[in-house]
Order: structure tokens, then sequence, then C-alpha cells
């Protein structure tokens, strides 16, 4: 079982909340760095959503610390993407390299659409001026609730690598969700982004991993 379906919100702390976002830190058991849930309502249709997402070549312009995001490999079918990121991190601290496959999924009767995020760290050779992240699972929610309006859900946890405390860590892993999602926002604005892209997914409503209601309602 995922860390995404083990999350529950009774462990979790709610660390911020606004008219639009509401942020979490929750909790991994045999970890000493947590995990976030941000939800967010997004004033665009879902498929400009997905669009921005699915564009790595302007990651650097909306995703939180992010220097540099490529695509290694597209992957045959619906069996997603290798994609490659580099997060910067103040000094001392070395950057991270973070490699990740991303795989979606869609379920036919709702629409929702499941972009799920596991580690690949040995893909590439280690590379000695960053410090490459050896564990890593997230997921994007993109959940339409009219032609106009979608909830995203991002919910990510990572070991670090390298020498870097955990208290540190935690205290500032809300900004990665609050400065993504509210990048996101303006983002999705730009003409370019409402027109849907055509991603392969695989549809399969047992394959759309949810456990957020208790968030939403929170």
């Amino acid at each position: 079982m995922s860390f995404i379906e083990k999350i529950n919100n009774a462990t979790c702390t709610l660390r911020l909340k606004n008219d639009w976002l509401k942020i979490f830190t929750c909790p991994v058991p045999s970890s000493d760095f947590v995990s976030f849930v941000g939800i967010a309502t997004i004033d665009a249709p879902q498929h400009a959503v997905l669009s921005l997402l699915y564009d790595v070549d302007v990651a650097t312009e909306w995703v939180w610390k992010t220097a540099e995001m490529r695509i290694l490999q597209e992957l045959s079918e619906d069996e997603g993407r290798i994609i490659y990121q580099r997060v910067t991190a103040p000094w001392p601290v070395s950057d991270r390299e973070i490699i990740t496959r991303s795989q979606g999924y869609m379920d036919p009767e709702s629409s929702e659409i499941f972009i799920k995020l596991e580690c690949v760290p040995d893909y590439l050779p280690l590379n000695d001026k960053y410090v490459r992240v050896p564990q890593l699972e997230g997921a994007w929610n993109i959940i339409p609730l009219s032609d106009n309006q979608c909830r995203v859900i991002f919910r990510l946890h990572l070991e670090p690598g390298g020498e870097i405390p955990s208290w540190l860590v935690n205290i500032a892993v809300i900004d990665t969700p609050y400065h993504t999602l509210n990048n996101m926002r303006q983002m999705v604005k730009k003409e370019k982004y409402q027109t849907a892209v055509e991603a392969p997914f695989k549809k399969s409503p047992k394959e759309v991993i949810q456990n957020y209601e208790q968030f939403i309602t929170e």
C-alpha cells in the first residue's frame, strides 16, 4: 500500500487555509520527513491544468524552486514519462536531482484524472554536483467541478538524501504546495492552455487513488 493510500487526516495538521487553498502536513511511518496534501480550487477548466502539467518546458516558471525539468523518455502507449527535475537549495545545501516516472489514469465515469509520481533514482548515473533524491512518491488529482473550475489535489512525500536536518525541511514543507499551486492559478489563464492536449491515460476507476474526501470537508 502506498503512502497516499495510508494518509489519514486524523494524524495530519492543517497548516494553511484560505478561500481557495488548504494545505496539510502529515507524518509518514518510518520517516523523519513529513508529507503534504494541498487542495486547491482552480478557476480554470480541468483540461487547462492538464495542459500545463504536460508542458514540461515551462516547469521552471511555476513549479517551486525548480531550476530545470526535462523529459528523459516518453514510454510506450499509456505507460507515462520519465522526468528529470533539479530543485535549488540555499547555500550550503546542495541542489537536489529528482527522477520520476509519471503515469496518468482517468475515471471514465467521473472524468477525474490521477497522475501518479514514482521515484526512479537509478535511471541516470549519479552527478557529483548534486544530491540524488532516493525516494519520492506523489500524485496529482484533477477533478472537474464545472466547465470553468476544477479541484486540484497535490500530494508528495520525499526523502531528500544527503546531509540535511529533517526539522529544517519540515519547517519549509508547505512552501512547495503553496507557491506551486498559486503559480498554477496564474499560468492556466494563458491562451496556450485553453486547448486540450492529447495525453494517453489508462482508463480505469480502480487505478484512480482518491483518499482525500476528509481533507476536502475539513
